[in-house]
């Protein structure tokens, strides 16, 4: 631990013969700090006026640390009990004095409270375990830095002579502080080097927890701020930190600016980007036309593209609304080569017969009266069961004919033919009109003026409708 020359304040050499007293004495908030002390016949002087027996010298630092440092003032007789045991160089009889060279050093005075823990700020200071306890065992301090900067932490330890002998051994030696950095802790603990190095943070503030008691030895905490703050880059500009070294640079050119920490403070020169953004300012108004165009191009383009989607989409959906019709329209059904109005005996059942289109000429017609409404639609029989497929209509001749009957069952049953006369004679010009009998499949017959050419034809087509349940 290297104590700066600011913190010193007193720094004297004292000599103080046998039977007298020892008083050591430093200003209100300042403390003693032993550098050296001797016992013994070092020279002759003040204290020894013989010649005889110089030279034998005994280090008792550690026994004057033990009584003084730390302290704002020290008492005691030379040489005192505890110095005569200290003794290993001269011989008992012989006249000693004791020569000692102390400081007086300024310490942190921290404001005890209870409600709020003492905070540090400065840049370097020193915290004695002799006044910060606050009357209490423990005593908690913050030490802050600035952002950026980070808090080294060194120890003068006053005790560590009696901690030697438990070098290299398992025993844990006293604890004199706790030290929290963020989500870290420390323990701080007794240690046979006098001045060390014990910490330095990761963060800019940390919390120290000082033990007191009467069977520690004396400390001093050393704290000091690392490095230089955080930079606030002016208007317009942007900044970057490399350990000690920041760069500056201006946000609208490649102007930059570099800086190194020496101590506590940034030496270099940091320019002004203000007049290169007032430069950049019609440059940037420009842009931001270019990009306003160019959103309003991109707004119309794609208002274009779905509105060519849209009509593409209903031209698709009306030809195939076209396609379907025409489909439907196609299968609607077509007279057969042998059209014509034809017209049925209510008297005969529908169900077993069938209904072949057919043409009466005028002649036959008006003689007949089977057609005297001209705009009577064509009837159509088609069976049940027959599945009606709108590409691929049925046709008659794809279905297999009606078994013969056996007449020997159906003689009793079935009725005499019928006999139809239109009131003329064969060889009249006309074909003769026959009986009628639905069982007999066997020969061509005329029913009701049907000419033979269209009742025996087998090329007809089988309407695609439905009556009664039976089949053509």
């Amino acid at each position: 631990m290297k104590i700066t020359e600011r913190c010193i304040s007193f720094l004297a050499t004292i000599e103080t013969c046998t039977t007298e007293n020892l008083h050591l004495t430093c200003p209100e908030h300042e403390l003693i700090v032993i550098k050296k002390a001797e016992l013994g016949r070092m020279e002759s002087g003040t204290c020894i006026h013989s010649n005889r027996y110089i030279g034998c010298t005994n280090d008792i630092r550690y026994l004057m640390d033990e009584m003084c440092s730390g302290t704002e003032s020290c008492q005691s007789n030379v040489p005192s009990r505890e110095m005569k045991q200290a003794n290993r160089e001269c011989e008992d009889f012989l006249e000693m004095y004791l020569r000692m060279d102390y400081i007086c050093i300024k310490v942190s005075q921290p404001t005890c409270s209870d409600q709020n823990t003492p905070e540090l700020t400065q840049n370097d200071g020193i915290i004695s375990s002799h006044v910060t306890g606050c009357g209490s065992t423990t005593s908690v301090l913050t030490i802050s830095a600035m952002s950026g900067q980070r808090i080294a932490l060194s120890m003068i330890d006053f005790g560590s002579d009696k901690y030697k002998p438990y070098v290299n051994t398992s025993t844990e030696l006293p604890l004199y502080a706790y030290i929290k950095d963020g989500v870290h802790e420390i323990e701080i603990r007794g240690s046979p080097e006098r001045e060390r190095d014990i910490y330095q943070s990761k963060t800019n503030k940390i919390t120290l927890t000082l033990m007191k008691s009467d069977d520690l030895s004396g400390f001093l905490i050393k704290f000091r701020k690392l490095g230089c703050p955080d930079l606030t880059p002016p208007a317009h500009a942007w900044y970057k930190r490399d350990g000690d070294q920041a760069v500056i640079g201006c946000e609208w050119s490649q102007k930059t600016w570099h800086l190194s920490c020496d101590g506590h403070s940034w030496s270099g020169v940091v320019g002004n980007c203000s007049d290169i953004v007032t430069a950049a300012t019609p440059t940037t108004e420009k842009q931001v036309e270019l990009f306003s165009a160019l959103w309003l191009v991109c707004v119309i383009s794609v208002s274009v593209v779905l509105m060519v989607i849209a009509s593409v989409i209903g031209v698709v959906c009306m030809k195939k609304y076209r396609i379907k019709h025409d489909i439907q329209k196609s299968m609607t059904l077509k007279r057969v080569p042998c059209q014509g109005h034809y017209d049925m005996d209510p008297n005969i059942e529908m169900a077993s017969m069938l209904y072949l289109p057919y043409k009466l000429s005028q002649g036959e017609d008006q003689q007949q009266g089977t057609l005297s409404d001209p705009h009577r639609p064509t009837s159509y029989l088609i069976p049940q069961d027959q599945v009606v497929n709108e590409l691929t209509p049925i046709r008659i001749w794809e279905r297999p004919l009606p078994d013969i009957p056996d007449k020997s069952l159906t003689s009793s049953t079935v009725a005499p033919s019928t006999t139809v006369r239109s009131g003329r004679t064969p060889g009249d010009g006309d074909e003769a009109v026959g009986d009628f009998n639905p069982h007999d499949t066997g020969t061509a017959r005329n029913y009701k003026g049907v000419p033979q050419s269209c009742a025996s034809e087998r090329q007809m087509e089988c309407p695609t409708l439905t009556f009664k349940g039976q089949s053509c």
